[in-house]
């Protein structure tokens, strides 16, 4: 049997670690207020948002949110999320237009009723088996953690597996909390099948993700956790450390180099519902390909100020 256990954790004073930075007495951040219809009845909505706008008031941002962009720009008499994405998050989410079909929605989401698949671009490379399906099946125990410097992200254990650093892109952790368990089907996509030239991302994996369970950073963990960094991720990518400095304002140009991205490369990608009183199954795909684009941009002079490879030296 595998050893999960941990010395006790005594929480730090609440100042000790970077978190959301606090409300600012000035201005609010800008947002990307984009967005689009992609399926609309008359109970429901889905929505494709950008990857630089929250869905409701948190933190920093009160005005500056997807809710009062649809109410006021889109003409929607209310707007509950049945699927709330991060702020850096892009992608399709459902919206409901009454509270009678966002609690028909809940209680179908907790019934894992809605399907749902996201788009992650990572660096590294691939290397999970996947199950006859095509799939690869992935289950295991999603902490939340703490590093000393870092007090909101989680690390994923995956079943068979002792926690340990390599369980976070080989930097050390401690558990601030009991888990809770989480499963992700991953298979790995063609550049080719999105509009990409591979050689342009040579380096980089793009993965469809559809998660079996809904927690909190369940995908990007995950991803983290089979080796990969999560493209432009300020928790989940290259290193945790840069989310400390952007909390503080104090990110480099270093940092933003290492990101590639200014968001992390997470997109909702597809979802499938059966929408509440009809029972009509409704489905609809939100296109990736300003992500994709925009990582290929990124990648791409990396890419071409590489030094030519020496050719081998042939005996003669």
């Amino acid at each position: 049997m595998t050893d999960r256990s941990f010395p006790p954790f005594s929480p730090p004073p609440k100042d000790a670690f970077a978190g959301p930075p606090a409300p600012p007495s000035g201005p609010e951040p800008d947002v990307d207020e984009t967005f689009a219809v992609l399926l609309e009845t008359e109970r429901l909505a889905v929505v494709s948002k950008s990857g630089d706008i929250p869905c409701h008031a948190s933190g920093r941002y009160v005005r500056n949110t997807l809710e009062r962009v649809l109410l006021e720009k889109g003409g929607f008499p209310a707007a509950f999320f049945a699927n709330r994405l991060d702020r850096e998050t892009s992608g399709a989410v459902v919206v409901a237009k009454d509270r009678e079909t966002a609690g028909a929605l809940g209680r179908a989401t907790m019934r894992r009723e809605m399907s749902k698949a996201y788009l992650c671009l990572a660096r590294g490379e691939w290397r999970e088996s996947a199950g006859p399906d095509g799939w690869c099946a992935v289950s295991g125990d999603l902490y939340p953690a703490t590093d000393g410097e870092v007090f909101k992200f989680r690390v994923f254990v995956r079943d068979g597996l002792a926690p340990g650093p390599d369980c976070a892109g080989g930097a050390p952790w401690t558990p601030r909390g009991a888990p809770q368990r989480a499963a992700t089907r991953i298979r790995p996509v063609p550049w080719e099948a999105l509009g990409a030239d591979p050689a342009e991302l040579a380096g980089y994996v793009a993965l469809e993700c559809a998660p079996e369970t809904g927690r909190t950073h369940q995908i990007r963990a995950t991803v983290r956790a089979l080796g990969l960094e999560v493209a432009g991720d300020k928790l989940y990518g290259p290193d945790r450390s840069i989310y400390a400095r952007m909390c503080e304002g104090r990110m480099t140009a270093a940092d933003r180099a290492a990101l590639l991205l200014p968001r992390q490369a997470l997109h909702s990608w597809r979802v499938s519902l059966r929408e509440p009183g009809t029972g009509a199954l409704l489905s609809a795909e939100a296109s990736p390909r300003g992500l994709v684009e925009a990582l290929a941009a990124a990648v791409g002079p990396r890419q071409r100020r590489r030094p030519p490879a020496k050719a081998a030296a042939t005996a003669e």
